[in-house]
């Protein structure tokens, strides 16, 4: 029986075997990031810590895998790909286990940074090991067909984890994921070619990569605190002059690295600048959403975590449908248009959710979402066109992970604001309202409803200046790919 097995898998192409395998692991990693934040209103709970603790749960996840990516692509390309996806994806198996059995929310927090560190070796070196295994004629296709593999997990991760919240606890959106990930882990050791690269003459910027780390770090810590203590308390203002320096350094070392983690001549070209912009404002304002629409579904309007998990996996649906079709369209008349009419419909759907309420009916919330997906999905592909298509042919590599590296971080300070900023409205309005007669069950409610509006009102803010740097980008080029 193994004999046929082995026999039939030999027959096919490797390409194909690359592609599967790949596709799994992005699956896996892309699944991760949807089917946790449904959870953090049953974390508050089951922990008993504030939301804005919960909110490290993905933060610290998004902050390791966004440090590490292209460091991570680079030690790829010295000591062989298959050798680090491999151990990438034995590493988030491991970190799955480890979240599982969590007694505290500093178990979990720690168990959530092994896994970012296994999702920032998937995630890098993906989409490298399939344009490998392709002929140029083709690549375009295998990477549609693992941009479609992706939005799969965005889709599934809400469902499944509401399914699972609903029929188990929050432990099984972990240990439920364990045997895929074990799966995947051996796919990558047996299937997958090893890729080597430039073993000699290479040089790694550990201390850039270190010091990006570290301005993230105090950058989040600094929105964290000043949601707390104020933006000009004296912690708050010390972690903003910390970050400031790193910053700076960072730039000072990136300039004199003979193999800098950033490639910053990539942003002499107002393109890729403007494009990579717009996606760092517009993944910011999803990073608010993705955080916030948990609580206000469940907690707010008394949703089930599965009827929460298919009412927000609405978005990813318009924009699985919409993103072929713009990206069609940018091929014939350019991106600037489509890009900046995808991110102001972003801007119009935040604006209208941050008005819902709690007479809102599920059809109120449902034409919101289908409007942000519908905005997602003109914006997204375009965009990626657009940063791809300014870079150099040798730096096409470089650019992919550029994208990666600022869609999470994006994302990593969304959720990082929006919860520090939501914790906080809510407590001060909570105390607020207990100095009145109304009930302690309308008082919860009534706070949260309000801060979360609140706080959607700055997403939608911050999201209006990509309309702004996508018009900055000139009208580039159709078809330029």
């Amino acid at each position: 029986m193994r004999a046929y097995f082995v026999g039939r898998i030999s027959s096919i192409p490797y390409k194909w075997l690359a592609l599967f395998t790949v596709s799994v692991g992005s699956f896996v990693a892309t699944l991760d990031a949807s089917i946790v934040t449904i959870s953090f209103p049953s974390l508050t709970k089951a922990f008993a810590v504030e939301t804005s603790v919960v909110l490290w749960v993905t933060v610290v996840y998004l902050l390791v895998s966004v440090s590490l990516m292209l460091t991570v692509g680079k030690l790829g390309d010295v000591l062989g790909r298959k050798k680090i996806y491999a151990m990438g994806f034995a590493l988030f198996t491991v970190g799955l286990a480890f979240c599982s059995l969590s007694q505290s929310i500093i178990q979990l927090i720690l168990s959530r940074m092994l896994q970012g560190v296994g999702a920032a070796m998937i995630i890098s070196l993906g989409t490298a090991i399939v344009t490998a295994a392709f002929p140029t004629a083709e690549r375009g296709k295998a990477l549609g067909l693992l941009g479609a593999v992706v939005s799969a997990g965005l889709l599934t991760g809400p469902v499944l984890g509401g399914f699972l919240l609903d029929l188990l606890d929050w432990r099984a959106i972990f240990y439920t994921r364990i045997p895929i990930s074990i799966i995947g882990t051996v796919m990558a050791c047996r299937l997958l070619k090893e890729q080597t690269g430039r073993a000699r003459g290479f040089s790694f910027d550990w201390l850039g990569a270190v010091l990006l780390c570290a301005f993230l770090t105090s950058l989040i810590l600094f929105f964290n605190l000043g949601g707390k203590r104020g933006y000009l308390s004296a912690p708050a203002a010390a972690l903003a002059g910390t970050a400031i320096l790193l910053l700076v350094s960072f730039i000072f070392q990136e300039r004199r690295a003979a193999e800098p983690t950033v490639d910053l001549d990539l942003f002499k070209d107002r393109v890729f600048a403007c494009a990579n912009l717009s996606l760092g404002f517009m993944f910011f304002a999803l990073g608010f959403y993705t955080f916030l629409m948990p609580f206000y579904l469940i907690d707010g309007l008394g949703y089930s975590a599965w009827h929460t998990g298919l009412t927000i996996a609405v978005v990813s649906v318009t924009t699985l449908v919409v993103a072929p079709v713009s990206g069609s369209l940018s091929d014939r008349i350019g991106t600037r248009l489509l890009c900046t009419a995808g991110i102001s419909l972003i801007c119009i759907a935040l604006l209208l959710i941050s008005r819902l309420d709690l007479q809102s009916s599920t059809a109120d919330v449902v034409l919101r979402l289908v409007l942000f997906g519908v905005g997602s999905g003109l914006f997204q592909s375009p965009n990626n066109s657009s940063i791809l298509g300014a870079a150099p042919r040798n730096r096409l590599g470089t650019a992919s992970a550029m994208l990666a590296t600022i869609r999470q971080a994006g994302i990593s300070l969304g959720v990082a604001v929006s919860g520090t900023l939501f914790a906080g409205y809510r407590a001060a309005l909570a105390a607020k309202l207990a100095e009145s007669s109304v009930s302690p069950s309308m008082i919860d409610k009534l706070s949260l409803v309000s801060s979360f509006q609140d706080t959607l009102l700055i997403a939608f803010a911050i999201c209006s200046i990509g309309i702004v740097t996508s018009l900055a980008r000139g009208k580039g080029r159709p078809g330029r790919q």
